[in-house]
């Protein structure tokens, strides 16, 4: 098997965000969605990246506000999850923005409404052009 530092966290993200959407939705506690350990083993930094939005989720949410016109709340909640695992790794990870910005827009377009990739880009690419600090 890779290594994590092998391996792209594109599927992980997939998996994050339908996993973000459950937890939102039908109200699923993260720990019942980590204890499916196949998930871990196929998507290598899923976890990581579940976890990491789960508890920074009041820092990320407040370094959004600053960027938006709208409210959280008030966004789809696949625009609002996919903003919140992007600024996750904006602001927690050293992964280059433009890939986190380009991934975001790819999983707005596949799950979130017809529009919704161009806010979430708007929103990300404000943030990204700021000079945000990272946490």
């Amino acid at each position: 098997m890779k290594s994590k530092k092998d391996t792209s966290p594109v599927r992980s993200r997939d998996k994050v965000l339908q996993s973000l959407y459950e937890i939102e939705i039908s109200g699923s506690d993260v720990r019942d969605i980590l204890k499916d350990l196949s998930l871990q083993s196929k998507y290598p930094h899923f976890k990581d990246l579940l976890n990491g939005v789960i508890s920074s989720k009041e820092a990320i949410d407040e370094t959004l506000s600053n960027f938006m016109e709208r409210s959280l709340p008030s966004l789809d909640p696949i625009e609002r999850n996919t903003l919140r695992l992007a600024a996750y790794e904006m602001l927690f990870t050293d992964t280059d923005a433009p890939i986190i910005i380009n991934e975001s827009i790819r999983l707005t377009k596949k799950y979130g409404s017809v529009d919704g990739h161009k806010y979430v880009n708007a929103v990300l690419d404000k943030m990204y052009k700021s000079n945000f600090q990272k946490i």
